[in-house]
């Protein structure tokens, strides 16, 4: 299967907060995983495909977060319907944070690759 993704995805559980845009209210919730491009995690709600989000997301390991804008991408109904899987793209992230998450990215496929297969 050829991949369609143009940058590595590591999994990863992060805490992520989201606002809806216009913002009404603060939800919380954890990353499914992350990369250079993006986030997939889990939500509670319905968020319409083209939505803009604002999220603020904290990396524990390293003491590091941001704030940025997101767009929904793509959403799924998980099977029990308690849950949707959403798919969210940066939008216009400062250089600096693409910097730390090409070099967080690439520390923790690393470390996921020395780790021995169960």
């Amino acid at each position: 299967m050829l991949e369609r993704r143009r940058y590595a995805r590591v999994p990863e559980s992060l805490q992520i907060a989201y606002e809806i845009l216009p913002a009404e209210s603060t939800r919380q919730y954890l990353t499914k995983d992350i990369s250079q491009g993006g986030i997939r995690f889990l939500a509670h709600e319905f968020i319409p495909k083209g939505s803009r989000l604002r999220i603020r997301i904290s990396f524990p390991r390293t003491l590091f977060s941001f704030e940025a804008l997101v767009k929904c991408m793509w959403i799924k109904e998980m099977p029990l319907g308690e849950e949707f899987e959403v798919g969210v793209e940066f939008v216009d992230l400062p250089p600096e944070i693409v910097d730390y998450l090409i070099s967080y990215i690439r520390v923790s496929l690393k470390i996921n690759s020395q780790q021995p297969k169960q």
